[in-house]
């Protein structure tokens, strides 16, 4: 070592060259930083999941990649935040997103999720959490700040070293069946209200049975619709689908022996990997009670429902008495 040193400083040209080799890998290596982070618009646009709070959908270790140049953050969105005085990244789930604080009583206004209002104040919660993170958030904070303490969203990941070799494709694709598994045990124990869910088929965990009861107030109510949500190979990085077994009247779902629906959160470049199927069947169950008729797949029945909603609301209600009076397996 001596010697290298000396004959280092003996030619302190090639010193010289060494120190400005490493100085340009550093210097291109920050430069390839700061615009990953200019490009995300997120301050630390990789990190790494450092508990598992979020397991089975992440496990300790994986290298996320966020972006946070969305307007607002969805609910069931996975997103990463720091707390205000800490430099830790969080990796947690919104449950629940507000547009703003009242000015008058201090308290966060509530909204909906077919809302296009920005989400100002965000609630989170780890998957694994039995409570939300409030106890977690500065002294006095009950909600995130979506401009000031959110990173970023996760749009991708790469697992652990381990999942890259030959075995690890068995353990990851046991990883995304305990995930079925969870959301499906989940769902049977504790539904969103007005649903239940069950196996189309025991030994088939793609394909489910969903029983949803028409919304109080809609033409709907009182009426139970059985519906198909099927999950793709390639779930959760591709959306499932939704069809209605039982034949509804409504803008979004096609009128034919399919009776697909048309969710905005469904399609291939709007979908999030994520996304919960619980909050897709609850957002399924809002448009029962909000029907979107600017974007509809029945035209006839959209221009009806906005030129004229007492009939479209006396045909969706014989039609409901008709077909969805019971529960048909």
């Amino acid at each position: 070592m001596l010697s290298s040193l000396t004959s280092n400083i003996s030619n302190p040209r090639q010193t010289l060259a060494q120190v400005l080799n490493f100085a340009l890998v550093l210097s291109t290596a920050f430069m390839m930083w700061k615009g990953l982070s200019v490009f995300t618009a997120s301050s630390s646009p990789i990190v790494v999941v450092l508990s598992g709070s979020m397991e089975p959908a992440f496990q300790r270790g994986d290298l996320l990649f966020l972006w946070n140049r969305s307007p607002r953050a969805e609910v069931a969105e996975i997103v990463v935040y720091n707390i205000k005085g800490k430099d830790i990244p969080i990796v947690h789930r919104v449950v629940r997103t507000f547009p703003e604080v009242d000015a008058k009583t201090k308290k966060v206004k509530a909204i909906s999720s077919s809302s296009s209002e920005p989400s100002h104040m965000l609630l989170t919660k780890g998957d694994n959490n039995a409570a939300d993170d409030t106890e977690l958030y500065a002294r006095g904070q009950d909600h995130l700040n979506r401009q000031e303490d959110i990173v970023g969203s996760v749009r991708g990941y790469v697992p652990l070293v381990g999942y890259l070799q030959t075995m690890g494709s068995q353990k990851r694709i046991a990883k995304v069946l305990r995930h079925r598994r969870l959301e499906l045990a989940e769902l049977v124990e504790s539904p969103p209200t007005g649903i239940s869910v069950e196996l189309a088929d025991e030994a088939n965990l793609y394909d489910w049975k969903v029983y949803m009861e028409g919304p109080e107030g809609s033409p709907y109510h009182n009426g139970k619709f059985l519906v198909k949500l099927s999950l793709p190979t390639g779930y959760p990085f591709k959306p499932p689908t939704i069809n209605f077994v039982t034949k509804i009247y409504h803008p979004n779902v096609t009128n034919d022996d399919k009776g697909s629906m048309c969710l905005g959160m469904l399609k291939s470049d709007e979908w999030k990997p994520s996304s919960r199927i619980a909050a897709v069947l609850e957002f399924a169950r809002q448009l029962l009670a909000e029907p979107m008729p600017d974007d509809a797949v029945e035209t006839r029945i959209a221009e009806q429902y906005k030129n004229d909603r007492t009939r479209y609301e006396e045909i969706a209600r014989d039609w409901t008495r008709k077909y969805a009076g019971e529960a048909k397996a």
